[in-house]
């Protein structure tokens, strides 16, 4: 078979990804990787995590040399950590608000946050970067948080959580401000030039927007997980009145990120924008807690998706199963759900022929597996979805540094197999 050009790839691609999504029948399944903050990127390339984590040319570098050499319908990565909360200090300026949701190395160096640890700080040269949160807000104080979301979270919460921002209004303060706005536009420009390079190489770009289950922004940057899991037995009325608070800001954020500048229209492939919600708080509620507090403003979001034309892309961490059916409240073939780590026999039975399926690519298989284990897993899981509806991808946000490369061949040749 003939050689594709990067503009007949781009549009096969985009293809057998819409119509997964859409739940039709395709050639064969279509294979993405995610690799943001990924080890295995650093490593493929002969870099160490601390240089593709503060160096944006080598990131940029090391992704492009992983998408020529295992050959994917879609990838693409960066080198950050979201932070979903910094939009709310400024979302009345859009367009910078719209790049505020990433934590890099630079920007960590900058703000000097408490939430992340980097490599070549506080971690070791090739450690992938940790999340680790922090308690930056009182049981006593969610009434603050209620009241005037934004003017607690610039007033309370930042000074608390970046220790450049320690004392608001200062030098030191109005200083690191300024370096981060110098930081994010050299993001920003970086993120472009990634997606430029991907392109040239037959690789499709999408519009991509972001967004939060407000229960896990209070999780992640206000109260820490372990404290909003208590906060659902002792001040349960409190947290959902916070959230209630924190929702618009939320939808808002969506529409921030998906808005597309007309001279940027043609450097994107795909029909419909996607957005991306990193869910946290999912595996640890009893399905009673779920679908009480949990499920009603994450459907509420993703509703509000649906009917502007954007696709949730979901990511379950951890074992959705016991929250299948909830998906089913959705309008058919309008989402992406993708599972860390599910009963996917459950999956299948579930949500197969009514949402798209992602993942089922476990690290643990990519690492200590051979080759013709990860082609029968492979096999094994494209079984399961015959009719369609499966995205085949990498179980969690990243891919380990200790991943074997000829377990990416055998699954790359295994799809392709499928065709």
């Amino acid at each position: 078979m003939p050689k594709l050009s990067p503009q007949e790839a781009i549009k096969q691609k985009v293809d057998r990804i819409e119509k997964s999504v859409r739940l039709e029948k395709t050639d064969r399944p279509p294979l993405f990787l995610l690799l943001s903050n990924s080890g295995f990127q650093a490593r493929h390339a002969g870099y160490t995590m601390a240089e593709i984590t503060y160096d944006y040319d080598k990131f940029n570098r090391s992704l492009v040399k992983f998408a020529q050499d295992f050959d994917l319908d879609w990838t693409f990565a960066n080198a950050a950590i979201g932070n979903f909360i910094n939009h709310i200090m400024i979302d009345d300026h859009p367009d910078i608000a719209a790049f505020l949701n990433f934590l890099t190395g630079p920007i960590h160096d900058i703000l000097q946050d408490n939430y992340t640890r980097w490599p070549g700080r506080e971690l070791e040269d090739n450690d992938p970067p940790q999340f680790v949160g922090g308690k930056f807000l009182e049981i006593d104080e969610y009434q603050l948080l209620i009241d005037d979301p934004k003017a607690c979270i610039n007033e309370v919460i930042f000074p608390r959580a970046y220790r450049a921002l320690s004392e608001p209004g200062s030098g030191g303060s109005h200083g690191a401000l300024i370096k981060l706005g110098m930081e994010i536009a050299r993001l920003g420009g970086s993120m472009i030039a990634q997606g430029m390079q991907l392109r040239e190489i037959g690789y499709p770009q999408a519009v991509m927007g972001m967004c939060y289950n407000p229960y896990d922004t209070i999780a992640d940057y206000v109260r820490h997980f372990d404290n909003t899991i208590t906060d659902f037995h002792r001040v349960p009325e409190k947290i959902k009145q916070a959230v209630e608070a924190l929702l618009p800001f939320a939808l808002k954020f969506v529409e921030v990120t998906t808005a597309v500048p007309p001279e940027m229209k043609d450097a994107y492939d795909f029909t419909n924008p996607f957005v991306f919600y990193p869910l946290h708080l999912n595996e640890f509620l009893s399905p009673r807690l779920y679908n009480r507090y949990y499920w009603p403003p994450l459907k509420e979001l993703v509703e509000a998706d649906i009917a502007a034309g954007r696709i949730p892309w979901i990511f379950f961490e951890g074992d959705q199963t016991p929250h299948l059916e909830t998906l089913l409240e959705l309008p058919r073939g309008k989402i992406i759900a993708h599972f860390e780590r599910p009963d996917w026999n459950k999956v299948a039975e579930i949500v197969g022929g009514h949402q798209c399926a992602m993942g089922g690519l476990p690290p643990s298989l990519l690492i200590s597996g051979t080759p013709a284990e990860v082609k029968d897993h492979v096999r094994e899981m494209v079984d399961l979805f015959k009719d369609g509806g499966l995205i085949l991808a990498n179980a969690q946000g990243s891919l380990p540094r200790e991943v074997k490369e000829e377990n990416l061949d055998a699954v790359v040749e295994a799809v392709k197999e499928m065709g």
